[in-house]
């Protein structure tokens, strides 16, 4: 955390541009019409969520190129990953004990029976 300034400023901040280099290619594919807030709007949420990825994969000894993939993957996906985060923590707000006791749970699913 010391060093966090220092790393972002050292090479860290090309993250920010691969992220939104992920948005850039998604928004470039998409058919539905665009304002430019909303353009600004998702290439900033790009940013940010991919600044977050850096952050946490800098703490592990991956190879550079596969982080950059992942900051990459993150900053095209970046709408539906806060909407996720968003849903998660709006259920565990509204009822925690519930919340991990669901997440406790052993998957429930019926077991397939075998052929005889």
């Amino acid at each position: 955390m010391e060093n966090f300034i220092k790393n972002l400023l050292d090479g860290g901040w090309v993250v920010l541009l691969i992220g939104a280099a992920g948005m850039i290619a998604r928004l470039v594919t998409t058919d539905e019409p665009q304002t430019g807030v909303g353009i600004a709007k998702k290439m900033l949420s790009s940013m940010i969520a991919s600044l977050i990825a850096w952050f946490i994969m800098e703490q592990f000894e991956v190879d550079s190129m596969y982080k950059a993939i992942v900051y990459g993957l993150v900053g095209l996906n970046s709408p539906e990953i806060i909407q996720g985060v968003l849903k998660l923590s709006g259920q565990f707000a509204s009822d925690p004990m519930s919340f991990i006791k669901q997440q406790n749970k052993p998957n429930s699913k019926p077991k397939p029976k075998k052929k005889k």
